[in-house]
């Protein structure tokens, strides 16, 4: 059984950070985390975090939305994180519990010895919460072509893209991944390869994006730890596995069932929501879900959500 816990993302105006230190004698006494605490029973996410803001820091919460809910196992206890960005605040900050507490650039979150639950969540709040996945360059013309389709969906505003070109090997892939890099760079994007770790780092990538099939050969962490590993899951066991290995985000799809394929269909939203429910990983949903989805894939626990066809450019 894990304990439900809220935390809270508060931004000052310069777009810091707020953290607080955990006391002498509570669990994980010294490291630094996000400002919240245990439901209680029978209250929802939005209410706790409320009541939790003003017993710890004298503020009151006028609006908050889920960010994302992980699940993390410590030796002792297991926590289910549910992790939500206040909107709207007001109140003189005061630690009211003894703690202290550090307005922080996100850049800088990580350098603070931080409790394990919360650290995957660093790498996702500096992201685009709407993945893109490039079609196959196969189905274009021209690399060039290609390429004026990856422009567009940068021109759109998407700002985390994964290259996706399981058609091209060698010298031609590492020349569109040089270029792909180029244009994610100048539009101040961030970029996965879906391929080799080696071929990510030449082409200067954010990082990798491992396959399923990828995932379940993987026996270390691929890329260093200043580098992005997103991993596909299509399952409780993979969402184990890339938790496990140390990643930092899984997709889970497929979502929703293309009308196309009618066996076996997806996971549905439902779905989805138990598995997230699992994960001990920030979680983007994909597979037949669209940019308008994000609000629905966050209640139901997830980061964000990824896609091809229905993340096109303008």
């Amino acid at each position: 059984m894990s304990v439900p816990v809220v935390a809270a993302v508060l931004r000052d105006a310069r777009g810091r950070i707020l953290l607080t230190q955990r006391p002498a004698g509570k669990h994980l006494a010294g490291t630094w985390e996000f400002p919240g605490g245990k439901l209680e029973p029978g209250e929802d996410a939005a209410a706790g975090l409320a009541r939790e803001l003003d017993e710890e820091l004298g503020v009151s919460v006028h609006a908050s939305v889920p960010l994302l809910a992980l699940t993390h196992a410590y030796p002792d206890r297991t926590v289910r994180l549910m992790l939500r960005e206040v909107r709207s605040w007001d109140g003189d900050l005061q630690a009211r519990e003894g703690q202290a507490m550090r307005w922080v650039h996100p850049g800088k979150v990580g350098d603070l010895p931080m409790p394990a639950a919360d650290r995957p969540i660093l790498k996702a709040l500096s992201l685009d919460p709407r993945y893109v996945v490039s079609p196959d360059p196969a189905a274009f013309a021209s690399l060039d072509a290609f390429l004026l389709d990856w422009e567009s969906r940068l021109d759109a505003g998407y700002r985390w893209l994964q290259l996706r070109a399981p058609t091209l090997t060698g010298p031609a892939l590492a020349d569109l991944a040089r270029r792909c890099g180029e244009s994610a760079r100048r539009h101040g994007a961030r970029w996965l390869l879906n391929g080799s770790p080696e071929l990510a780092e030449r082409s200067r990538a954010d990082g990798v994006h491992l396959t399923v099939e990828a995932l379940r050969r993987c026996r270390t962490r691929p890329v260093p730890q200043e580098r992005m590993v997103c991993a596909s899951c299509r399952d409780a066991s993979d969402l184990v596995r890339a938790g496990q290995l140390g990643l930092d985000l899984v997709t889970l799809s497929p979502v929703q069932a293309r009308a196309a394929d009618r066996q076996g269909g997806g996971l549905g939203w439902d779905g989805f929501e138990v598995l997230c429910g699992r994960s001990p990983l920030p979680v983007v949903a994909l597979g037949g879900v669209h940019p308008a989805d994000l609000g629905e894939a966050r209640e139901r626990g997830g980061f964000g959500v990824a896609g091809t066809r229905a993340f096109a450019g303008s």
